[in-house]
C-alpha cells in the first residue's frame, strides 16, 4: 500500500532545511567578523606583532643609549678626579702647553724629506 505524502510533514521538512540553511549562513558570517577582528582590528593579532617588534626595538635602543650614559659618567669622572686625563684634554683639544715645552708646528701639506738610510745598508752595496 502507498502512503499518501503529507503536505505538512513535508513543509516542516522543508522549514528545517531553511533553517539550517540560515543558521549555517549565520554562523559563518559570525565565524568570518570574529576571525576579521581577532586578526585585522585595531587591537587585533597583527596589531600585537607590530607593537611587540617595536617593543623589541625600543628596548635595544634603550640599552645602547644606558651603555652611552655609563661610558660618558666613566669619562665625566676621569675627568674630575684624574689629572693625566685632564692635562691630555688640555693639550690636545685646546692645544696647551706647559712651561718649557718647545712646540714644533709642521704646515699641513708640507712635504716631509725622507729620512737618511744608515751606512752599510744592504740598498748602499753595489
Amino acid at each position: 500500500m502507498r502512503t499518501r505524502p503529507n503536505q505538512r510533514r513535508t513543509t516542516l521538512k522543508s522549514r528545517q532545511k531553511r533553517r539550517w540553511a540560515i543558521y549555517m549562513v549565520g554562523g559563518l558570517l559570525l565565524l568570518s567578523y570574529f576571525t576579521y577582528e581577532f586578526f585585522f582590528d585595531s587591537m587585533g593579532y597583527m596589531k600585537y606583532l607590530n607593537m611587540k617588534r617595536t617593543q623589541g626595538q625600543i628596548a635595544e635602543e634603550i640599552k645602547a643609549i644606558e651603555e652611552e650614559n655609563a661610558r660618558l659618567r666613566k669619562n665625566v669622572e676621569a675627568v674630575r678626579h684624574d689629572p693625566a686625563t685632564l692635562e691630555g684634554l688640555a693639550r690636545n683639544r685646546l692645544g696647551l702647553v706647559k712651561e718649557g715645552e718647545t712646540v714644533f708646528l709642521i704646515p699641513p701639506g708640507a712635504k716631509q724629506s725622507p729620512a737618511p738610510r744608515p751606512s752599510g745598508s744592504p740598498a748602499e752595496r753595489p
